[in-house]
């Protein structure tokens, strides 16, 4: 619905029953000024509209019976009203008037407003003091938390409770895809104030940890990280992929067994800094770097095993794996979830067993060469486990009799639930199959309950 005209209001009387409800009075009555409405407590023959406020005292309940059955005026109720006049606030003037004031009572109603836009929420909320403390250290902040998770919180009304505790924060954090919203809990002062803390409480930790780790986390948000957090998150955001080469420098500069470590295993490490780092952390650099040419072949006389594991190897860089004929080289390849059709077809043709229990581990491998590796028995624990095994060769396997692919059927998240069933009368299997997420979502699905 959209909202109303304010504009037909104008020089016009109103008379409101009741309270207001998101704007304080003298709020209320100050936005009405501004829209050039006037606002009467009794009814006259001015009156154009009634409002129905919250909270009317006895008198004011009689006076509305009365007018309703008189058809004195129009009613609407106050929430039309509210939500135009907050539409209509001017975020700007607001935000420097309470800039400026530095009234925080005022500043905590309209954070508690919930007709005010996002986007003027968000600079309000940049203007609160929490006094030093955390987020729900005093009543104050606690409001305030509570409306900043009540606002963005996704199915907020499954979970009423989530907005008064910090894993409501956390999963806030977690959820969200909005840049600007992350931007500005990373910069409330309970979380500034975190950063520069010897310790930290473990849940403010866990909330630090989710923004340092988000992909929408700001530039300037993540530089600031690498200032201050503790060393084992800014070891989480060497592993970022959208590090600059400045802030991978920087955190290479630091001289941390850890930090170092990290970045060792960043695919989008810079290839000046992976050539410095070769040597200790060669194997994990060539695991995971996103390759080119030069690198390839630098790495090719260091981790040929690693190498060939790597997702971003060219098909040319496939080629002179093969080329080697190193057996281990090739089980890594069978294993590389990243590799063409024709590769693991060629793999496969090589009639070699342990390649053969590695393709059939392989959740990339095509139907056709699982449905054929089903024919050698030593690949059957492996197409068990195996989430892209077909579904035939998964019941075909459930007739066995082998604890060791038992428990893999009972731990694939692919095995049809009906055999998941079955292996849950099993105790050997019991814990398995209720770790398994596809049996979970089965079971919350039907509501049928644990047997």
């Amino acid at each position: 619905m959209a909202p109303m005209n304010l504009e037909t209001l104008k020089d016009k009387t109103i008379l409101l029953l009741g309270k207001s409800r998101e704007l304080e009075k003298n709020e209320f009555l100050a936005q009405l000024e501004h829209h050039k409405i006037h606002c009467v407590q009794r009814y006259s023959k001015e009156v154009e509209l009634i409002i129905e406020g919250r909270m009317l005292n006895p008198i004011e309940q009689e006076e509305m019976e009365d007018l309703h059955k008189t058809d004195a005026a129009p009613f609407i109720g106050l929430e039309e009203l509210e939500k135009a006049l907050c539409a209509q606030i001017d975020s700007a003037k607001l935000h420097m008037s309470l800039k400026l004031s530095g009234n925080q009572a005022r500043l905590l109603g309209f954070i508690q407003n919930n007709f005010i836009t996002d986007e003027l929420f968000l600079r309000l909320l940049s203007l609160y003091d929490w006094k030093g403390e955390s987020f729900f250290e005093n009543d104050e902040n606690r409001d305030t938390t509570a409306a900043l998770i009540k606002r963005f919180y996704k199915e907020i009304e499954k979970n009423h409770n989530v907005q008064y505790a910090t894993t409501g924060l956390l999963h806030l954090v977690m959820q969200t895809e909005d840049a600007a919203l992350l931007e500005t809990i990373s910069n409330l002062e309970p979380i500034k104030k975190a950063l520069q803390n010897t310790t930290i409480e473990n849940g403010i930790y866990k909330i630090l940890q989710a923004i340092a780790l988000h992909p929408k986390t700001s530039a300037s948000v993540i530089k600031r990280f690498v200032k201050y957090a503790p060393e084992r998150i800014q070891a989480q955001i060497a592993a970022r992929n959208d590090l600059s080469a400045a802030v991978q420098k920087h955190l290479l500069s630091l001289k941390s067994e850890l930090l170092t470590a990290s970045l060792a295993k960043n695919s989008f490490l810079e290839h000046t800094l992976a050539t410095e780092m070769l040597g200790e952390y060669a194997h994990d650099i060539s695991l995971n770097i996103a390759l080119d040419e030069d690198l390839f072949e630098v790495l090719l006389e260091k981790e040929q095993n690693a190498l060939a594991l790597n997702p971003s190897l060219s098909e040319q860089m496939i080629e002179r794996l093969f080329d080697l004929k190193e057996h281990k080289t090739l089980l890594a390849l069978a294993a590389n979830p990243a590799l063409q059709e024709k590769d693991y077809e060629r793999l496969y043709t090589m009639h070699d067993d342990m390649i053969a229990k590695v393709l059939a581990s392989n959740t990339r491998v095509d139907t056709k060469i699982l449905n054929a590796l089903y024919a050698q028995s030593l690949t059957h624990s492996a197409l068990a486990g195996n989430r892209a095994s077909p579904a035939e060769v998964l019941r075909e396997l459930s007739l066995s009799d082998e604890e060791e692919i038992l428990t893999a059927l009972s731990k694939n998240t692919a095995t049809p639930v009906d055999i998941l069933c079955q292996l849950q009368l099993d105790k050997r299997y019991d814990r398995y199959v209720k770790e398994n997420e596809s049996f979970g979502k089965h079971i919350q699905n039907d509501n049928i309950g644990w047997l």
